[in-house]
Parts: structure tokens; sequence; C-alpha cells
């Protein structure tokens, strides 16, 4: 398949998000970005072993922990929490 170059504009803050995550890869940007359009052409989304499509959002900030980490009676009881 023959390839054709083009240009786009992306916000700055976008462009650095996919640079990083190809970083994580190991692949550049213009195949992120390839792959990213295929699988919208296709509406394919990406889901992981969890079965979503890694959207995540921070419930417990555990940064702050102390160096002798967090007891698992802790984490239960944090998990416990937000089941309710």
């Amino acid at each position: 398949m023959s390839t054709k170059t083009i240009n786009i504009s992306l916000p700055e803050d976008l462009l650095k998000k996919i640079d990083a995550v190809a970083k994580t890869e190991y692949s550049s940007r213009s195949d992120f970005i390839r792959d990213s359009l295929v699988r919208r052409l296709k509406h394919q989304r990406i889901v992981d072993e969890w079965g979503d499509d890694g959207e995540w959002e921070t419930v417990v900030d555990f940064n702050e922990v102390k160096s002798g980490g967090v007891a698992a009676t802790q984490v239960l009881e944090v998990i416990e929490k937000l089941l309710k």
C-alpha cells in the first residue's frame, strides 16, 4: 500500500500525550496516529484485560504513603467504603 504524507494541526498538550503514549508502546508518533485512525474507522476500541477502555479516575491516592507501605487492611477498608 502506498502512503502519503499529510499535515495536521493538533493542540500542543495533545501532541505531548500522543508522544508519551507512543514512547511507552515503542512506536512512533505516526504509527500511533495511524493505528488510532484505523481503529476509529473500524469502530474499534482498545479494551484492556478488565474489559474497559482505559479511562481511569483516581479514587484513592497512595502517593503520599510512608516508605513502609500501606497495610492490606487499610486498602480493603478504602475499597469497602468505595463500594458502598
